[in-house]
């Protein structure tokens, strides 16, 4: 049997309601669920420690720059959105879906790190991160380490309770007597069973869940069981003793999903449905892209990849994913920055593009200037 080490109960539901943007942040002291795998190769989890899942804290990686050679140990995906449409070609009738960041990709000259001056107070950072385990992505650049080792406090997208992080399960399921196979339709639904098996989710839980809820799951690479880039920060700078905060509630991040019309999540759901054979692939650009430090091939990537379905459907979805969250981000930050020393990591698809935080910060005033 091979041991795991426990994982904190933010990272349990990761497997459940990471997807877009959302970043499910595990906080120092909260409940702990611990996770082994048995013989067949089942994962099992419990709340409490047993002789299979003794209690084992996880390391928190070294400050090493990458090997050139080296590959990543999962596939990941941008935290701030599942795969987007790329740009027709030349001739093409088809329409391209309308994105913040891929309107000014040409434009972004910058990595991942940036420096925020103009709030009299002190410097601040700003990094986008990646939802990634993969060694090339949670091992820290020198200046990304050093940058936060200086700053008094962390601030990320959303830091979540125990309660909080419960609320978003309940969410996820189905409350009104109907089931998934009633909404898709037995042809869908069978293929969406068949696609969530590889994820080890029986049918009986399937059944029960909302369609944004496994179109989150299927957004997603399998999880690793290592702290993904999100929460490798977190225990850094809660190791050190600094102030943590979230940007967002967990109440907001849910609304992003639950506040679409079923009609828009059965056909968001679809599109992913369509797009899963060329996942792994755009996974593995994306983190070599996060491994070159280069925020403009991220977002060249993600605005070119191609998503089929419904237009309108797509464009609300983003909007609510990326700018409105953008504009409410960008608002939150101002205390932070006033007080100086903040290190604020969000998704890296929120920083580039004419409604992307370096854009509205620049516009309030602000120099943002990369740092490599």
């Amino acid at each position: 049997m091979e041991m795991k080490r426990p994982i904190g109960i933010g990272r349990l539901l990761v497997l459940f309601v990471l997807a877009a943007s959302l970043c499910l942040a595990t906080i120092p002291g909260q409940t702990d669920i611990y996770r082994w795998q048995d013989k067949e190769g089942n994962w099992h989890f419990s709340d409490s420690p047993t002789s299979e899942a003794p209690i084992e804290q996880p390391p928190i990686p070294t400050q090493v720059n990458p090997r050139p050679d080296e590959q990543p140990s999962a596939p990941a995906r941008p935290a701030a959105g599942p795969p987007l449409p790329r740009t027709p070609p030349a001739g093409s009738d088809e329409t391209p879906l309308p994105w913040s960041a891929s309107s000014d990709t040409a434009s972004i000259q910058g990595g991942l790190l940036w420096r925020i001056d103009g709030a009299g107070a002190g410097e601040n950072y700003l990094l986008g991160t990646i939802h990634s385990s993969a060694p090339r992505v949670v091992r820290l650049r020198p200046s990304v380490s050093q940058a936060l080792d200086r700053s008094e406090r962390f601030i990320m997208e959303m830091e979540m309770d125990t309660s909080a992080l419960m609320a978003f399960g309940a969410n996820m399921m189905l409350a009104d007597g109907r089931d998934l196979e009633s909404l898709l339709g037995a042809d869908l639904y069978a293929r969406v069973i068949a696609a969530m098996s590889d994820l080890g989710m029986p049918e009986m839980v399937v059944r029960t869940l909302k369609p944004w809820a496994v179109m989150a799951l299927l957004s997603m690479p399998k999880p690793s069981g290592e702290p993904f880039l999100d929460l490798v920060l977190q225990q850094r700078a809660a190791g050190a003793g600094k102030a943590t905060a979230g940007l967002e509630t967990a109440q907001e991040q849910l609304s992003v999903f639950d506040n679409l019309s079923m009609s828009d999540q059965i056909e968001l759901l679809k599109m992913t449905m369509a797009q899963l054979p060329r996942l792994p692939r755009m996974f593995d650009q994306l983190i070599e892209a996060y491994a070159a430090d280069d925020l403009g091939r991220i977002a060249t990537l993600a605005a070119q990849y191609k998503s089929q379905g419904n237009v309108e459907t797509f464009k609300r979805f983003m909007l609510r994913l990326n700018d409105e969250r953008n504009l409410r981000m960008a608002r939150r930050m101002q205390p932070f920055l006033s007080q100086g020393n903040s290190f604020i990591a969000v998704g890296a698809l929120h920083l580039p593009g004419p409604s992307g935080l370096i854009q509205l910060l620049r516009d309030q005033g602000y120099q943002v200037t990369s740092v490599r």
